[in-house]
């Protein structure tokens, strides 16, 4: 079972990696870090597809989810119940330890010096790519020097408002909150909303009042609405949430996360220590509402930086929150224009 250990922490990271394509030398490797209760395995359908487009694929399973070490007690402790400054301090460790593991990876699957990383974080997991981006100025020289010469893309791929620290409209509607709904039925009822697909008014506006918060849209089925209990049960852990993933995404949280995103993307020493990586945020255009919540609030602050900025912003028209697993095809090829613009 392959991991990577994190040095001197009593801390492993699973990982599923497709290998070194054929015949290419220079080579693209995407590391994927998976969001909530769904973990590494639901990018699955990528995988048979990268050699052909002389890609590797690496897929990171989070603390907590299948093949990695857990969260220690004293950890779950400040998820649930502690200060700011711990909540703060927690982020930036796991952002170490994110970024210690994309260098392991670097190193032990002798990844080329002449090729290129993609760093890519979907929906939650965006919280800890970007955590793993923050932490550049706290790392050892030699794991920074290599993050910098090898990462040349960071992917911000689908991050719900809530993975980003931003507040929800007022009529923001998420069905694991819902009191109407019986407690047993509001996590079905929300993977059934996340796995659905959304029409939109003119999201060109950013006007909060062009989302549609509540009507999936009833022409398209949501993403595993038909797969079998047993299958699902290999891409998901339904276990994790309520220790530490769901009240990541919740008020108490916000700050903390606020923080984080704003020195990663946003302060200028870090983003100095970043200068030649690319940054892109690539979205669905068929996503629920906190899609666009986090979009425009990133557009709106790096249009505020007048040009000086490496972003770019990529979509994917009639996409879902899972194009992986709905056109893994396209998908793919999307992810690579995202390291060629």
């Amino acid at each position: 079972m392959p991991t990577i250990t994190i040095p001197d922490k009593d801390i492993q990271f699973f990982f599923t990696d497709t290998g070194a394509p054929a015949n290419a030398a220079n080579y693209t490797t995407l590391i994927l870090v998976h969001g909530h209760t769904y973990h590494g395995n639901v990018f699955q359908r990528l995988l048979p597809l990268a050699p052909a487009r002389s890609l590797r694929i690496i897929c990171i399973n989070r603390r907590e989810y299948p093949g990695s070490t857990p969260h220690t007690a004293e950890e779950l402790r400040v998820y649930a119940s502690g200060s700011d400054q711990e909540r703060i301090a927690l982020l930036n460790e796991a952002g170490v330890d994110y970024a210690l593991a994309v260098d392991g990876i670097v190193r032990e699957c002798s990844l080329p010096s002449t090729g290129s990383v993609a760093l890519v974080g979907w929906s939650l997991g965006n919280t800890f790519t970007i955590a793993a981006m923050a932490s550049i100025t706290s790392l050892p020289a030699a794991t920074r020097e290599r993050l910098q010469s090898f990462v040349k893309t960071i992917i911000i791929w689908d991050p719900p408002s809530m993975a980003l620290g931003i507040a929800s409209p007022p009529k923001g509607y998420l069905p694991l909150y819902d009191l109407d709904l019986p407690p047993a039925a509001r996590g079905p009822a929300f993977g059934k909303y996340v796995e659905s697909y959304f029409v939109h008014g003119n999201l060109s506006t950013r006007d909060p009042e062009q989302l549609n918060y509540r009507d999936t849209d009833p022409s398209k089925k949501a993403t595993f609405e038909d797969m079998p209990l047993d299958e699902l049960l290999t891409l998901v852990d339904f276990n994790v949430g309520d220790k530490c993933d769901t009240i990541l995404t919740q008020p108490p949280f916000a700050h903390a996360v606020a923080a984080l995103v704003h020195k990663a993307l946003f302060d200028p020493a870090v983003r100095a220590m970043w200068k030649d990586t690319k940054v892109t945020s690539m979205f669905g255009t068929a996503n629920a509402w906190p899609v666009y919540i986090a979009l425009w609030n990133i557009q709106e602050r790096v249009e505020a930086m007048k040009g000086h900025s490496p972003f770019t912003f990529r979509s994917i028209e009639g996409a879902n929150h899972f194009p992986m697993w709905e056109d893994p095809g396209l998908t793919l090829d999307e992810l690579i224009a995202c390291t060629k613009a």
